[in-house]
C-alpha cells in the first residue's frame, strides 16, 4: 500500500515513525512510510535504520494488514518477535485517540499474531493527562562547532579504565535496569558495541555511563550521532555526574561529525530534567499506554 502524503500530513505531530523510532523533523516526508512498509513486505533493513548498529536483520516489522489509512486517522501496528513477541499499535491522529478501543484492537492482534503484550502509542505536542499512559518527550541537539559544550573531569572512555574500575560497570548496570547499559554491559564484554562508552568515574568506580557513540547517515545523508544508553547510579545523582557524561558525549559527536542528534527521555525523569537545561528542542511527546 502507499500513503496519501495529504492525509498523513493532517495527523503527523511528532517526528516518530513505525520500526525506526524519531528521526530529525526535516526527514518526516510522507515517502519514509511507504519505504518502512515496503520493508516490511521485503524483510530489508533501510540502510538510515539505527538498528543495524545491533543486528543484522529487522526485530520490528509492520503489520501491512492491519493498517487504517483515512485522511484524520492513521494507525500502523507493528510486530517485535524479541522474546515473546509485543504489538505496538501506532496511531497518527490530531484528536485524542479511542484508547479503548485501541487497546481492545491491540488485544486482537496480540492473539492473532502470537504476542504477549502490546502498547497503544500516540504522538502530541503536549504530555498526555492520563493516570495510565507514560509519555516520553522527543528531543533535538543541533550541533555546531562554536557550541561545543566544555567537557567536565572525571569522564573517561571505559576501555581506558584500569580493569578494576571496568569490572565495576556492571555493578552500576545493576542499579539503574530501567537505562538499559544491563544490554550495554553484555555487548560490551562480548566485543559487541560499535563505538566507545564514556565512564564517569568516582569513588574508584564506574557511577555513569554512556554509549556507544557512533555516527551514521540520516535518510538525507546527514550525519547524526545515534541515540546511546545513558544512567548515573542513585547515589551520585546531583553532583554533575549526568551533565558532565552529556556534554562529552556531545563534544565527541561534534568532533566526529554529528549535525544533530534526535533523543528520548521519560518525563520526570533526571534525563528530562537534564536535557531540559541544556537548550535540546522539544518536538512533542509519545504517549503510551498498556493494552
Amino acid at each position: 500500500m502507499r500513503f496519501r502524503p495529504s492525509w498523513l500530513r493532517r495527523v503527523l505531530q511528532v517526528p516518530v515513525v513505525p520500526t525506526l523510532g524519531p528521526v530529525h523533523p526535516d526527514t518526516l516526508r510522507p515517502e519514509i512510510f511507504d519505504e518502512v512498509v515496503a520493508a516490511a513486505l521485503t524483510g530489508e533493513m533501510l540502510p538510515f535504520d539505527k538498528e543495524r548498529r545491533w543486528s543484522a536483520t529487522k526485530s520490528e516489522t509492520i503489520l501491512v494488514d492491519e493498517i487504517v489509512h483515512r485522511p484524520d486517522l492513521t494507525i500502523i501496528p507493528t510486530l517485535n518477535h524479541r522474546g515473546t513477541g509485543m504489538i505496538k499499535t501506532h496511531v497518527y491522529s490530531p484528536a485524542e485517540p479511542d484508547t479503548p478501543a485501541l487497546r481492545a484492537a491491540t488485544r486482537r492482534w496480540c492473539t492473532t499474531y502470537g504476542a504477549t503484550t502490546g502498547r497503544v502509542l500516540w504522538f502530541t505536542n503536549e504530555p498526555s493527562q492520563s493516570d495510565t499512559a507514560t509519555a516520553t518527550r522527543v528531543l533535538l541537539k543541533t550541533f555546531t562547532q562554536k557550541n561545543t559544550p566544555d567537557t567536565a573531569g572525571g569522564i573517561h572512555e571505559l576501555d581506558a579504565c584500569p580493569p578494576s574500575i571496568q569490572d565495576t560497570f556492571a555493578q552500576l548496570a545493576l542499579q539503574v535496569p530501567e537505562t538499559g547499559l544491563g544490554f550495554l554491559c553484555r555487548h560490551w564484554h562480548e566485543g559487541r558495541v560499535d563505538g566507545p562508552i564514556l565512564a564517569a568515574i568516582d569513588d574508584g568506580m564506574v557511577v555513569g555511563a554512556i554509549g556507544p557513540l557512533a555516527v551514521m547517515p540520516d535518510r538525507d545523508g546527514t550525519p547524526v550521532l545515534l541515540p546511546q544508553y545513558f544512567g548515573v547510579a542513585p547515589g551520585y545523582r546531583g553532583r554533575g555526574h549526568g551533565r558532565g557524561l552529556w556534554r562529552a558525549a556531545a563534544s565527541w559527536g561534534t568532533e566526529h561529525g554529528a549535525r544533530y542528534q534526535v533523543l528520548q527521555a521519560a518525563t520526570g525523569g533526571p534525563s528530562e530534567a537534564l536535557f531540559c537545561t541544556e537548550g535540546l528542542t522539544t518536538l512533542g511527546f509519545t504517549c503510551a499506554v498498556a493494552a
